[in-house]
């Protein structure tokens, strides 16, 4: 059997149709919340690139997805905070490597998702500088 020239698509939306009609017919919807209330339906962009994207991005914040790259910038920024407020050399001298293994990793994704690149620290500088200090 030849299927080159089936056209899939329309085999199953008639399908779909097809259950959905069955689903009503026995009743199924008959008791679902907000029955006979307005859908907000959110607009659309119109651009289909746009539109596969917004569907996208709708999708991961339905179910509170973060992509990696978010995560791992927000973590960078959480442990610089933390950099900032170390005092002991050890402690600065391994956050400063941990930030600079992400920073690594966010620099070499590949994705452009985030088009600025994240800056790392230096570490013989960040232990300097709790070395010398006074405590604060």
């Amino acid at each position: 059997m030849n299927l080159k020239h089936v056209d899939f698509d329309a085999l199953f939306r008639r399908v779909a149709d097809k259950k959905v009609e069955d689903a009503m017919a026995e009743g199924k919807f008959d008791n679902l919340p907000g029955k006979g209330e307005p859908i907000e339906i959110d607009e659309g962009p119109t651009d289909e690139n746009a539109r596969a994207l917004w569907w996208a991005l709708r999708l991961m914040k339905q179910n509170d997805f973060i992509p990696d790259e978010v995560r791992w910038r927000k973590a960078v920024d959480k442990m610089k905070a933390d950099l900032y407020r170390a005092t002991d050399p050890a402690a600065a001298r391994k956050l400063a490597e941990q930030i600079n293994l992400l920073v690594h990793k966010l620099n070499t994704l590949g994705t452009n998702a985030i088009s600025s690149a994240v800056t790392g620290v230096d570490v013989v500088a960040e232990v300097a500088k709790r070395q010398s200090a006074p405590e604060r």
